[in-house]
């Protein structure tokens, strides 16, 4: 733990202890931040406020009237606990603690230190060697607190003992009810006692009990002129408030970034710059994230409607909006399978035009069977060839099984993979073989006589449809368009 940086979030107000333990921590080897030790001079504030408290990965969190009552305490909070880092409440004075951080275990310095300081350890998860070095520590100041209670306990009990010793050399005598009252009473006057029965005796008093009536009326005094003094000081501060306190005062009513940056300007050192300062860091840093989150939002959701409207347009207008955006890999990619897309589709509409322009069952064919075209024609390509060609039966060879032991045509073209000796199949587009010549075909499959000839030729370098296929023993004869 001692590696990892404990950041700490309170109020200016709790300066004095939050110093104190932020020093006891790292002369014990804890790895601390705390504002007024580790910001460098001419550094920014609110920028050197929010690296520290991203690199940490614990918050201690001082709890205070004053601490939970402030905006940038309950941001500091609220971003840690967002981000998943470990926070430590410390209970300092009675107060109400924020909702978030009842669940927490936290230290209660409120009524015995040592204690205290033992569950922050346990808290903070400190290594063996800094924890006993902050118990070693917290143990020393907390028996150099006792011994200085004793003394100033001595110190007023010897007061006291001073004020009812007689001066040095004298004996306490008993004095008589005038003598105590140092008043005069003329010998003539003096009343002779009445004899005094032996059981009764006479009360004697001693030099010291006037000496503690005089005490007590002191004390009496003392607390009376205190009271009245604190009563005065409590009155002043609603009757005596200055022009900076004034100022503060309305400022926090505003409660605006401008109003806290006006009032900056106006008391550069004034008393309240601190709390203006992180009041205006905790403010733009609220602002700032949700306008990320509005941003993050209005982003999605755009992209959402991209997707829904699936097309170039949408996603060049994403592209636009969002150079730097979540999705704008997907979005390029997207773009550029349309722009592919777009090309393709103009080089197969470009090749449709000029099979039909040549009319041809080749040129169609040559369509039909392009690999490399999109083929968004291709149903219309083969119901214009059944339109347009010539149809007859025609001998193309033998077979055996799946396979041709002998045949006229060449296999250009099939759904599926294929070889030359495969059997023919309707649906293959075929030629004449280069060392065969021109055929006629036959109106039927079986009369090849010439009266069921066919007038035209299949010729070489013509590729054929094939319909139907027939198979006569082991010869193959096929129906074909031309």
């Amino acid at each position: 733990m001692s590696t990892e940086t404990i950041f700490f979030s309170y109020s200016r107000d709790d300066s004095e202890f939050v110093l104190q333990l932020a020093k006891n921590l790292r002369q014990a080897g804890a790895n601390i931040w705390l504002d007024q030790l580790d910001i460098s001079a001419g550094s920014r504030w609110d920028k050197s406020i929010e690296q520290a408290l991203t690199r940490s990965k614990t918050l201690l969190v001082i709890l205070s009237k004053t601490s939970v009552a402030s905006d940038n305490v309950l941001d500091e909070v609220s971003f840690a606990l967002e981000e998943g880092k470990t926070v430590v409440p410390v209970l300092l004075e009675d107060c109400e603690i924020p909702f978030r951080l009842r669940r927490l275990q936290y230290a209660d310095f409120t009524e015995n230190r040592e204690k205290g300081i033992q569950t922050l350890i346990h808290a903070l998860h400190l290594d063996a060697d800094v924890a006993s070095k902050l118990s070693d520590y917290a143990e020393k100041k907390t028996t150099a607190y006792d011994e200085a209670e004793k003394n100033k306990i001595a110190e007023s009990e010897k007061e006291t003992e001073n004020e009812l010793r007689p001066p040095a050399g004298n004996k306490p005598t008993l004095k008589t009810h005038s003598e105590l009252t140092n008043k005069h009473v003329p010998s003539a006057n003096i009343t002779q006692p009445k004899s005094v029965s032996p059981k009764a005796k006479p009360t004697q008093k001693t030099s010291a009990e006037p000496t503690k009536k005089g005490k007590a009326k002191k004390t009496i005094i003392v607390l009376l002129s205190i009271t009245v003094l604190a009563v005065g000081a409590w009155s002043a501060q609603f009757l005596l408030v200055d022009e900076d306190t004034k100022w503060y005062n309305d400022t926090l009513q505003r409660n605006t970034v401008q109003d806290f940056e006006f009032y900056i300007s106006r008391f550069p050192n004034g008393k309240f710059i601190d709390q203006a300062s992180d009041s205006i860091h905790a403010k733009t840093s609220r602002e700032r994230r949700k306008k990320e989150q509005e941003l993050k939002e209005k982003e999605s959701q755009d992209w959402e409607n991209a997707l829904a409207a699936d097309n170039i347009e949408a996603y060049q207008n994403y592209i636009n909006h969002y150079p730097n955006g979540n999705h704008i890999v997907e979005a390029r990619q997207k773009m550029a399978v349309f722009s592919e897309n777009i090309e393709n589709q103009r080089l197969d509409d470009e090749f449709w035009n000029t099979s039909v322009s040549v009319g041809s069952v080749t040129a169609l064919l040559d369509y039909y069977t392009n690999p490399q075209l999109l083929g968004n024609h291709r149903e219309e390509a083969l119901q214009k060839i059944k339109e347009t060609g010539q149809k007859g039966w025609l001998y193309c060879g033998r077979f055996s099984g799946e396979f041709m032991t002998e045949s006229i045509f060449d296999l250009i073209w099939r759904a599926q993979d294929f070889t030359q000796k495969d059997t023919l199949k309707p649906h293959d587009v075929v030629m004449l073989k280069t060392n065969e010549s021109a055929r006629r075909t036959y109106r039927y499959a079986d009369n090849r006589n010439s009266n069921n000839a066919n007038q035209t030729l299949v010729e070489k370098n013509k590729k054929m449809y094939i319909l139907a296929v027939k198979k006569e023993g082991d010869a193959l004869i096929v129906h074909v368009i031309y």
